[in-house]
């Protein structure tokens, strides 16, 4: 009787310790405009600023027009609208299955990795040269490469240069090279640590499907409106791109996003179906191990 007592006991014990990572995560304040706050007791709440942490199982509350990222172990939580929020919603029954920023391969992760500010950026050089002798700057004319000048400053680690060269594009540039002008640029203010400027930039654009750009574009804004649980928004992008069937790991990537978003809108059966398409694309990637874990 006394072993059956204690084999009881040692099973209850192992089902709360299963159940208390997900029970017990906690939130990382990363990004924050406006006010923040968590809930203590019945009517008290706390606010928080960027590098605090909110305990588990809170109620959250945003407010002032305010534009938060929260972090749970891998996972990216963005929050852009005013209201009071449940952290258990947030976080989901399995946080652990949502870190696709970590999945998505470095073609597409580091377009929403945030740099590190203290390392500091390096200024942009002006476009022009001063004319010897005079107060007055010789600008290039209609041959500058915005676009060009920007994608090499860029790579070569000049975010403040980049920035300013996509910013001139967006204003001098027309059609597909404007867009993309944009699209980097909201890319660079979002490696800048200015989230909320790099989403209404990237919302602003309206890609067409020959642009050279679309394959990263959509899995961006894929990441970024399921991040902030507007899965409506980011089924709407995904179906987009993937009704051409496209190929590739942009394709895959999109699949397996696609399912996130069907399940976040209540279609589980959609939801396998996508994380099928994307292990039939590759179920050696990193992505395709992903989805199939992901299977039932």
């Amino acid at each position: 009787m006394e072993d059956r007592i204690i084999l009881k006991s040692l099973g209850i014990l192992v089902l709360i310790l299963i159940a208390l990572p997900l029970a017990a995560t906690d939130l990382d304040v990363e990004y924050l405009e406006g006010s923040l706050e968590y809930r203590e007791g019945r009517d008290s709440w706390t606010a928080v600023e960027i590098g605090d942490i909110i305990p588990s199982g809170r109620s959250i509350r945003l407010s002032d027009r305010g534009y938060a990222e929260l972090t749970a172990g891998a996972r990216t939580i963005t929050l852009t609208r005013d209201g009071v929020y449940d952290s258990a919603d947030l976080i989901g029954d399995a946080p652990e299955q949502a870190n696709f920023r970590q999945v998505l391969g470095s073609k597409f992760a580091s377009l929403l990795k945030r740099k590190d500010k203290s390392q500091g950026y390096t200024v942009a050089a002006v476009r022009g040269a001063e004319a010897d002798g005079g107060n007055y700057v010789s600008w290039e004319d209609d041959s500058s490469d915005y676009l060009a000048d920007g994608i090499a400053a860029l790579e070569s680690g000049d975010l403040q240069g980049a920035k300013g060269l996509f910013e001139e594009g967006t204003i001098w540039e027309s059609g597909a090279v404007q867009r993309e002008c944009a699209f980097r640029l909201g890319v660079v203010q979002q490696l800048m640590g200015d989230p909320r400027n790099a989403r209404r930039t990237l919302v602003a654009i309206s890609p067409e499907p020959t642009d050279r750009f679309i394959d990263e574009y959509t899995v961006v804004m894929g990441t970024l409106y399921i991040e902030s649980s507007e899965f409506a928004d980011a089924d709407r992008v995904l179906s987009s791109y993937l009704q051409d069937n496209p190929r590739g790991e942009a394709a895959q990537a999109a699949y397996l996003l696609q399912a996130y978003s069907k399940e976040g809108q209540g279609d589980a059966a959609a939801s396998r179906a996508n994380l099928r398409k994307a292990v039939e694309l590759g179920p050696n990637t990193e992505i395709g191990q992903a989805a199939s874990e992901m299977l039932p």
